[in-house]
């Protein structure tokens, strides 16, 4: 059982106004890092910076947090940076519940305008807050237990949300589930063997007592359809059924229409919840259709695929594509539950399963390098789907984005980093007339983004190579096939969702387990680069 909690998150995010109350409720000491800074080396935080630099400032700081984290029990509040410390990262992991406080950059900024005792804000805090969270975000996110969205919230409710967060964890531990906690809704994602089989439980626990309306596709339905519609009838739920064809190229509004004629027809109402059983195409269309029949209902996501595992079925984000590109018709529509039975992925193919995987090894290069790892080093146990490795490693991967969803729900700042390799990878999956499938094009993309980072001076030769192993140890492909038009991937780039001022945002990786969101990349690098990588 844990006896510390410490509280990270950027400056100004309230972790000195919320530790106190913290500790006043559970009776523990309340430790501020920065106090204990300005302590040990007898001056404030300014002099330490001007007159010794932030190097020196950074090693008081790293003793005066380690001292902390040996003492128990208590609630610390850390400084904004000590995630850039890798070591610091390890001691707060293996010693603390951790809780990320998170709010908007520029909130921040307003709050700490007039602040004196900042001296890495200057003169313009929102820019230098905004800096600091596209280089720390991912790496708030890889380290806490726990996120807590502050923006709207007072210091005594950010309180009361952590002390439930901390004593539901340690009074009721689970290694099977994670928990997303956003302002669409709270739900946990749930990993392993069996637990289709628990559905009608896990309905009643949700108190969604209607009916219940599940889509799935031609090739899911006939594998595990029937079997969920038994487990349903049989705890006498009313149940009914709908698929749709199989392949994204069916992701359309057709499709969408098709369903909402099902369920209008049938007399669907506003008490009624959507089970979306199948991969990505599945699991997006179906969210988007609960997201919008009379005006939103409840929906389940029971996904079957590796990819909608560790992906897809996580966060909210539903939504159809268009000729012009992928997922560019949608909705934000949070789930009720994510119930990930893993013993369905035995019934994938092969090269599906590995498809899958590239977006846990995304989520290992972006924020989470002992993943990564620990991917790379075990792909044939994960490709044989061994237990209980594969099952852990899809609830790490999940519970990695469910950390960064939980801290920015509509793509506002940090989770547009899970978008890495996407920005090639869906024109490539488009261009094919999606023959590449959607795993396959984001590792193509991966190593188009690692080498437009390299070139930039971000990546190094050493990382870009660790990646192409990983993605090869799962055998992925790596390089873009012979015959695509490369000048038609050049013009599906301009239309991609994260085009903002008709500036591509293209997130780069620094290091395996961190990345950037940069604007200023030229197109005729990114021409080079994925002429680069056509197959030869």
């Amino acid at each position: 059982m844990q006896h510390r909690i410490a509280l990270i998150g950027l400056s100004g995010s309230g972790k000195t106004t919320v530790g106190p109350l913290i500790a006043q409720v559970l009776g523990w000491p309340y430790v501020d890092i920065d106090a204990q800074i300005v302590a040990a080396a007898g001056q404030p935080i300014t002099e330490i910076f001007a007159q010794r630099g932030e190097q020196h400032f950074r090693e008081i700081e790293a003793k005066v947090l380690h001292q902390a984290l040996s003492d128990a029990p208590g609630v610390i509040a850390t400084g904004g940076g000590v995630v850039e410390n890798t070591q610091l990262q390890v001691a707060l992991q293996e010693s603390a519940f951790v809780v990320w406080l998170h709010a908007p950059p520029q909130q921040l900024g307003a709050r700490l305008r007039a602040a004196a005792d900042r001296p890495l804000l200057g003169d313009d805090p929102a820019a230098a807050l905004q800096r600091m969270a596209e280089r720390r975000s991912a790496l708030y996110a890889s380290i806490a237990d726990w996120i807590v969205p502050t923006a709207t919230l007072t210091p005594q409710q950010i309180a009361d949300e952590v002390v439930r967060a901390f004593t539901r964890q340690q009074s009721a531990p689970t290694t099977s589930s994670v928990q997303v906690t956003t302002p669409g809704g709270h739900y946990l994602i749930e990993a392993r063997a069996g637990l289709l089989d628990t559905l009608p439980d896990q309905l009643d626990r949700l108190r969604l007592d209607g009916n219940v309306w599940l889509v799935s596709d031609t090739t899911v339905m006939p594998l595990h359809g029937q079997r969920v519609l038994k487990r349903l009838q049989e705890a006498g739920r009313t149940a009914h059924s709908f698929s749709i064809p199989m392949g994204e190229q069916h992701k359309t509004l057709d499709t969408v229409r098709d369903v909402y004629d099902w369920l209008l027809s049938s007399g669907v109402e506003r008490g009624d919840v959507i089970l979306a059983l199948g991969g990505g195409v599945v699991g997006d269309l179906a969210g988007f259709v609960a997201a919008t029949v009379l005006r939103g209902i409840a929906v389940v996501q029971l996904p079957t695929t590796v990819l909608a595992m560790v992906d897809s079925a996580i966060g909210g984000k539903t939504g159809v594509d268009h000729a012009v590109g992928k997922n560019l018709v949608g909705a934000f529509h949070q789930p009720r539950l994510v119930l990930a039975d893993t013993a369905v992925l035995a019934t994938l193919p092969a090269a599906e399963r590995a498809a899958g995987w590239t977006e846990a090894i995304k989520h290992g290069v972006i924020g989470d390098a002992a993943l990564f790892e620990d991917l790379r080093r075990h792909a044939e146990k994960a490709l044989a789907l061994e237990e209980p490795l594969t099952g852990q490693l899809i609830l790490r991967a999940a519970g990695y984005k469910a950390r960064v969803v939980s801290g920015d729900e509509r793509e506002q700042g940090e989770r547009i980093l899970l978008n890495y390799g996407h920005t090639i990878g869906h024109a490539l999956e488009a261009e094919s007339n999606y023959t590449l499938r959607h795993g396959e094009a984001v590792a193509i993309g991966m190593m188009a983004a690692g080498t437009i980072a390299l070139r930039v001076g971000l990546f190094s030769h050493e990382a870009l190579a660790e990646q192409r192993a990983a993605l090869e140890a799962f055998r992925l492909p790596t390089r873009i096939p012979q015959g695509v038009d490369l000048n038609q991937i050049l013009a599906r780039i301009g239309s991609d969702k994260k085009v903002r001022a008709k500036r591509v945002r293209w997130v780069l990786p620094t290091r395996i387990g961190a990345a950037v969101v940069r604007s200023d990349v030229p197109g005729e690098l990114v021409a080079d680069v994925l002429q680069e990588l056509v197959s030869q």
